[in-house]
């Protein structure tokens, strides 16, 4: 009996460890995460031995297990307290529904499952059937929900009142378990047990639907946000085009008759500096057959100029049409912003310099940027980490990059060397 027991802890603690790494996939691992998640390994292990002795009661002897996988997440990834319920959560209901499953499935034959049998023994169909019903939850835990989250979206969307709910369903089933195993009108295996695992499985099933479903309303309202303020973007640099473009004629209206005057020997000096500001001024604007990528560097043009940085690009902006426009707009902002936080550090404004480079290759989209930075530079996971002086401000932007990249299958490469930064990202067409 000790022996079963013992197997059946093991599984549920493998089952709390990759549920939670699961959920945790995508997010940035703290230093020494390996010695980190072995003690957790071990602190399982040593309870999943010491349940014998420690004479936990049933209802309970999962708890423990539950806790660790909090603190797993807490002390291996870097992520805040309201992100390790949220994460800690997700994970403890989709482990909870693969056993509502075992449970609910073994009444098709009790005999062969045993799930219901108090010798502690189990037949390896039982064994079978635990182990296949978690690799189908757990799969469909991350082509559903696992793989949509990353920091950005977890940042925004790890809310309180979803964490509260979540932790009303949490508490709630333990409830549930408790009141089942101390009810003898139940009975083991009854038909009333039965509809109490249906009833626990479907709040289960609508916890999650609205935890995700807030999940999903928040990244629209996200879009929505960019989406509107590409639109006022384009709409102030169509004014300013405007306004521009009529400057433009009257002063050229005008130099008709200054040229003339020129010729003559008079000072039209102040006139032509004026006109030649104007035409420097509508130059700015940026064509690159994308309407976002074109609000996008006309800003960012516009800004370096006004903060003496040479901003120089050469875009084929027709070869991102694949790309949502929010992810355009979140993608290139982030890396046109950590280049000008960057290089507005350095004191010789003649080194201030931007270059951005997007074409095809060979059926690859290539993002190339180059920027000098002053001070030191370290990386962590491939990355480039903001310092406590902010020196480079590439952390959470940074992040960004990379995520939308790999939503579109692509790959960032970071490298700084001789103080000069290049960021390289592929993504295939």
């Amino acid at each position: 009996m000790i022996t079963g027991l013992i197997l059946v802890m093991l599984i549920n603690a493998l089952e709390f460890g990759v549920v939670s790494t699961l959920f945790c996939l995508r997010l940035e691992k703290r230093p020494g995460f390996v010695p980190r998640a072995l003690t957790f390994l071990a602190l399982a292990l040593l309870y999943v031995f010491l349940i014998p002795v420690l004479m936990v009661p049933y209802a309970l002897v999962h708890l423990p297990f539950v806790l660790l996988s909090f603190a797993y997440i807490g002390c291996c990834y870097r992520t805040t307290p309201v992100q390790i319920l949220f994460l800690g959560i997700a994970g403890y209901t989709i482990k909870h529904i693969s056993s509502l499953l075992t449970s609910i499935v073994s009444f098709l034959d009790p005999v062969a499952f045993s799930h219901f049998s108090d010798s502690g023994s189990l037949p390896l169909s039982a064994y079978a059937l635990i182990l296949g019903l978690d690799l189908l939850c757990y799969l469909a835990a991350y082509f559903l929900i696992a793989r949509r989250l990353d920091n950005p979206e977890l940042e925004e969307n790890a809310r309180v009142p979803v964490v509260v709910l979540g932790a009303l369903v949490l508490v709630t089933n333990q409830l549930w378990s408790i009141g089942l195993s101390g009810t003898a009108d139940t009975g083991r295996g009854s038909v009333y047990e039965l509809m109490g695992y249906v009833w626990n499985l479907i709040c289960c099933l609508l916890s999650l639907g609205i935890q995700f479903q807030i999940f999903t309303a928040s990244r629209k309202e996200r879009e929505l946000a960019i989406t509107k303020k590409l639109i006022a973007d384009k709409e102030r640099q169509y004014k300013l085009s405007k306004s521009t473009m009529d400057a433009i004629n009257r002063k050229c209206h005008d130099l008709k008759y200054q040229i003339a005057a020129l010729s003559a020997g008079q000072d039209s000096q102040k006139h032509l500096e004026e006109a030649l500001e104007l035409v420097d001024s509508f130059d700015s604007e940026i064509h690159t057959g994308n309407e976002t990528l074109d609000i996008i560097f006309t800003e960012k043009s516009s800004y370096c100029k006004k903060h003496d940085i040479s901003f120089v690009c050469m875009i084929d902006g027709e070869k991102l049409g694949f790309m949502e426009a929010a992810d355009q707009y979140v993608l290139f902002g982030n890396i046109i912003d950590n280049a000008v936080n960057a290089v507005r550090k350095l004191p010789d404004h003649s080194e201030r310099s931007i270059y951005v480079k997007i074409h095809a290759e060979k059926k690859l989209l290539l993002i190339q940027t180059e920027n000098p930075y002053l001070g030191r530079l370290d990386f962590l996971d491939g990355l480039p980490k903001t310092t406590s002086g902010d020196e480079f401000n590439h952390g959470y932007g940074m992040s960004s990059i990379r995520m939308i990249a790999e939503k579109y299958g692509g790959s960032v490469n970071a490298l700084a060397e001789n103080q000069v930064f290049r960021l390289n990202i592929v993504i295939p067409l």
